[in-house]
């Protein structure tokens, strides 16, 4: 048995159903809400110091389209606190728009299964050859480190340390998973999720040697991740349908516009 049907039968391919494309653009719905959720908290806080520096009073909430979450600088606020109705109503915002994108995933069904197809058959032939760092990967690399070590020792017993793991975390963790050439995706997903944890612990670890009590770290890390991750990944995504689309129409031109054959 050849290296490739091996590898065929130890990794199951994604599904290519209409369940499975409602059911991603369902969850696809549910992360943007999410997202904005979580972006919503830069619109309506008063300052974000309170996430490297938890002694400052300010007045805190998160919500789209419904406030979901206030922490009031004034004691005794009625409305302090979470609002279980604000939440079910963000939640069936997300369900809502989580339907409509996943009609559109049923809709854009074949085209999105040939470009899993193509994706995961040239996933296998990068894989087939193992892995390996180019010299640009080993630079990129390299340039990685020495600017994540020259901003600790800048900014050593500083928060804005923080404040750079809270901006600048997804962008690290998706150089460190993206650097590797073929590594099949999956594997990304693992060095993906090993980097996340350790840059959680170390973002922990660094929040308590500055007093920054630990909710405020994590906080931190769930509106800046969070909003980040969400948006980048509907941008892309809207970005490959209207690629799909301006192909498909392309195509069909071309063959409306290509002349028939008569046989004589």
């Amino acid at each position: 048995m050849d290296q490739s049907t091996q590898l065929r039968k130890q990794k199951r391919p994604p599904g290519t159903t209409p369940f499975h494309w409602f059911f991603r653009g369902m969850l696809g719905g549910i992360l943007l809400i999410t997202a904005c959720n979580a972006g919503s908290y830069f619109l309506r806080t008063q300052s974000v110091a309170d996430l490297i520096n938890g002694t400052q009073a300010v007045t805190e909430s998160i919500g789209f389209p419904a406030r979901v979450w206030l922490e009031d600088s004034f004691p005794h606020n009625n409305e302090a606190g979470f609002n279980l109705t604000a939440i079910g109503i963000n939640l069936l915002c997300g369900i809502l728009v989580g339907s409509v994108f996943g009609l559109i995933g049923i809709r854009f069904q074949s085209s999105l299964n040939r470009k899993i197809t193509e994706f995961e058959q040239k996933n296998l032939n990068q894989e087939s050859k193992g892995y390996q760092f180019s010299i640009i990967g080993l630079l990129l690399l390299t340039t990685m480190v020495a600017i994540l070590t020259s901003t600790i020792i800048n900014y050593l017993k500083t928060p804005q340390l923080l404040l750079v793991i809270y901006f600048a975390g997804p962008a690290i963790l998706l150089g460190l998973a993206m650097l590797p050439r073929g590594m099949h995706w999956r594997s990304r997903v693992v060095i993906l999720a090993i980097a996340e944890v350790v840059l959680i612990g170390l973002a922990m670890w660094y929040g308590q040697s500055l007093g920054v009590p630990l909710e405020r770290v994590m906080l931190g890390i769930f509106v800046g991740w969070t909003s980040q991750s969400g948006i980048f990944a509907f941008l892309i995504t809207v970005a490959l349908l209207i690629h799909m689309t301006i192909k498909e129409s392309s195509l069909s031109k071309n063959e409306g516009s290509a002349p028939t054959s008569t046989i004589t």
